[in-house]
């Protein structure tokens, strides 16, 4: 055990360029992998040496059956537990930006009992564009009723809540538990499939996974969603009434996290009325029934925030779904998948080849999964499309992706052993795996998924100097911050980058008026944007920029000299 820990350490050394991170408060770092990887030699000699025969003995049974189930098991369970200790190690535990602001203050919202935010008002907030420029990253406005209403749906806030009414940062451990709990699903399904050691290979390559790691380390909906429709589908598999309402309870979770994805509860009340040798209709009824409170908890609440329990924060549909929208996704999510995974990503399509040749029970569960990996990638054809280099958007082909590799490794195992002996064919298997686990891990490494955290950690820490170093009443412009300043500071923010060109000046004068003090937050590359868009139209606020602080690259500015003088002073 020694040797496997030192030699995990040194792959995860030369794969993420070194570990710095925090455990329990326990620090943990290395820069090098050369001496975790000699100590592992020297580990496994000294193992060797004195337990010689038992060495011998389990290289023979390698490859026998029971063995294999072993090992496969074993590969399961450190998928598992790499996926969680990279989701703690790597994650980035802030809330920042659009996404994880968010949720987290949703979140933080839904513990306190409430659904809506106010909208800050006050006389002086008078200049063009007040009411959008009050409204930070992660809402909308509604300025009839004077209220921030979250953009993004309930579900992943609502799991959340509990967690945030215990600890602000206990909402961080929700995503970990999740991918964790992700990749023990992936396995469940190879083995519900008939082909356990598919289903560890399967495992070990989603925990790899760039794009699961990239989600897995941010507090957002993409990995809990995935676990949410693995559980519903795994659970409607099993035949008993039970477990067909509990697929349903879960399903409407996942609809309360990801709404567009609503259509897939046919296939998981499907995969409940074909769990049994007979099909039973009245097992898909059950799990169509325990969805209904999760369904219409999301209506009520999309009632309340936007008037209509269709609606949702991000606008009519039609502005993100469009026929127009096919074509460009079609050629952007294949090369961004085979991008993070090789092209042996799209080796599940083939699926039904081997689908064909099984017994009843796990011929029906796989069409039904196989068509479950099909309705995720249709779901995103026609949504909104991004730019060509934001591999990042395969995320949304997520609750899909467990399905696609345990079919992607049945045909890969499958096709070896129509080459190899059954032995020769899984050991030949596990060494394909392998350079698939190394090619991944190295993508991973080239597409910034464990240096993530150290950009994202610039939002906790500038928070926590606005709210020590400038005064209470402070009235902060920012755009990237506008809502970590909000959760970390409690201070007041206006997006800059909502306000038209000629605005600033009044908008500073207003907030003054308002009794607050007016500063600046600008990350580096927001700094020739913010320059670009006000200085042909706001030449006194500009004027009067007097910088108070630096905190990872972020600058503070102050807009009076005063306030300057007052800030130089308390230091």
């Amino acid at each position: 055990m020694g040797a496997a820990a030192a030699a995990a350490c040194a792959a995860a050394v030369a794969v993420t360029g070194g570990i710095d991170l925090r455990l329990a408060g326990v620090p943990l770092r290395a820069r090098s992998w050369d001496r975790p990887a000699l100590l592992a030699l020297l580990l496994l000699a000294l193992g060797i040496a004195t337990s010689r025969g038992e060495f011998i003995a389990l290289i023979r049974r390698i490859g026998t059956e029971g063995a294999v189930e072993r090992l496969a098991r074993l590969a399961a369970l450190a998928a598992v537990c790499w996926a969680a200790l990279a989701a703690l190690g790597f994650g980035t535990f802030a809330a920042g930006g659009a996404d994880s602001y968010g949720y987290i203050s949703q979140a933080d919202m839904l513990s306190r009992g409430r659904l809506l935010d106010v909208l800050p008002r006050d006389p002086a907030f008078t200049w063009p564009g007040a009411d959008d420029s009050l409204t930070p990253l992660g809402y909308v406005k509604d300025s009839a009723r004077g209220l921030l209403l979250p953009q993004y749906p309930p579900g992943l806030p609502l799991l959340m809540a509990p967690l945030a009414a215990l600890h602000a940062r206990a909402v961080f451990l929700l995503v970990p538990t999740c991918a964790a709990a992700a990749i023990f699903l992936c396995w469940r399904l190879g083995r519900r499939l008939g082909e356990p050691l598919a289903g560890a290979f399967a495992a070990v390559l989603l925990s790899v996974s760039p794009t699961f790691l990239y989600q897995a380390v941010q507090p957002m909906s993409d990995v809990p969603v995935m676990a949410c429709w693995m559980a519903a589908l795994l659970l409607a598999a099993e035949d008993r009434r039970r477990n067909a309402a509990a697929s349903g309870v879960i399903a409407s979770i996942a609809i309360l996290i990801r709404p567009n994805l609503a259509p897939l509860l046919i296939l998981v009340a499907a995969a409940a009325a074909a769990a049994g040798a007979r099909i039973d209709w009245r097992r898909a009824a059950v799990c169509l029934a325990a969805s209904l409170p999760g369904l219409l908890a999301l209506g009520v609440i999309q009632q309340v925030r936007f008037g209509s329990p269709l609606a949702s924060g991000y606008g009519a549909a039609g502005g993100l779904f469009a026929v127009s929208h096919i074509g460009p996704n079609l050629a952007r999510y294949p090369a961004w998948m085979t991008a993070a995974h090789s092209p042996f990503i799209l080796l599940w399509v083939l699926a039904p080849l081997w689908i064909r040749g099984r017994e009843t029970g796990v011929r029906r569960l796989a069409w039904i999964a196989y068509g479950f990996a099909w309705a995720v990638v249709l779901a995103y054809l026609p949504y909104v499309y991004f730019r060509r280099e934001e591999w990042f958007y395969s995320r949304f082909l997520l609750p899909g992706l467990p399905v696609m590799l345990v079919f992607g490794t049945v045909l890969l195992l499958a096709g070896v052993r129509r080459i190899l002996p059954r032995e020769g064919a899984e050991r030949a298997s596990a060494l394909l795996v392998a350079a698939l686990v190394l090619f991944c891990l190295t993508k991973a490494q080239a597409f910034g998924v464990f240096s993530l955290h150290a950009g994202e950690r610039k939002y906790p820490a500038v928070g926590a100097f606005v709210r020590e170093n400038l005064p209470s009443n402070a009235a902060v412009f920012a755009m990237q911050h506008s809502g970590s300043l909000r959760y970390y500071a409690n201070r007041l923010t206006l997006r800059w980058d909502v306000l038209d060109g000629s605005a600033l000046d009044s908008a500073v004068a207003a907030v003054s008026q308002a009794g607050y003090e007016p500063y600046l937050v600008l990350d580096p590359h927001e700094e020739p944007m913010f320059h670009a868009r006000f200085s042909g139209a706001a030449p006194a606020a500009l004027d009067n920029l007097v910088p108070v602080g630096s905190i990872r690259g972020t600058r503070v500015y102050a807009f009076s000299r005063e306030a300057d003088r007052r800030e130089r002073g308390s230091r």
